[in-house]
């Protein structure tokens, strides 16, 4: 492209000086063209004048075009910059919006299994429950006041339902099973 750019220069600049060294031949020097405006202004121009004039017109047309074309080019490319970027915003936000639906089903998916769960150790409470016999029997407070020293008859039994030590903490003693008071 570079060449035959070159070789179009090459050949305008060969017209150019055969134009202007055709308008100083001695024949041609002393003559005069009369340009006339609509009719109301006349102009009288020697051949040297009428072609650099020409060439002058020449030159302000190549320009303006080359102007259009670099206009039209950068609007084109910066309308494909746009496209392209609306299109990305478009991608990341229809990830975002797959990556928060997921998030959504993950957290229905754990809410469901969590019911599902407390629904299950209902449904076992009831049936230990009902098949504990010693529930059936109300249960008996055991006083530790003024009492002789405590041993597993006599320990007292926290709020919570575990066995608390002498000076009021809770004891860890899993391998007794620990009936708990219905009163409130």
């Amino acid at each position: 492209m570079v060449i035959l750019g070159l070789i179009l220069v090459l050949i305008a600049v060969a017209i150019g000086a055969a134009l202007l060294l055709g308008t100083q031949a001695p024949e041609v020097s002393g003559q005069e063209v009369d340009i006339r405006l609509f009719d109301a202004v006349t102009i009288n121009l020697n051949p040297l004048t009428l072609v650099i004039a020409g060439m002058l017109t020449m030159l302000l047309l190549w320009l303006g075009l080359v102007m259009i074309k670099a206009a039209l080019t950068r609007k084109a490319k910066q309308r494909r910059l746009r496209k392209e970027q609306e299109a990305e915003s478009k991608r990341r936000l229809a990830e975002q919006e797959a990556a928060h639906q997921q998030e959504l089903r993950e957290r229905e998916r754990a809410i469901e299994d969590q019911r599902v769960s407390t629904e299950i150790a209902r449904e076992r409470a009831e049936v230990a429950e009902s098949h504990d016999p010693a529930l059936g029997q109300p249960t008996q407070r055991i006083s530790t006041r003024g009492a002789a020293p405590v041993d597993d008859a006599t320990r007292p039994i926290s709020r919570e339902g575990g066995p608390v030590s002498r000076d009021g903490g809770p004891v860890d003693d899993a391998t007794r099973p620990v009936r708990r008071d219905p009163r409130p």
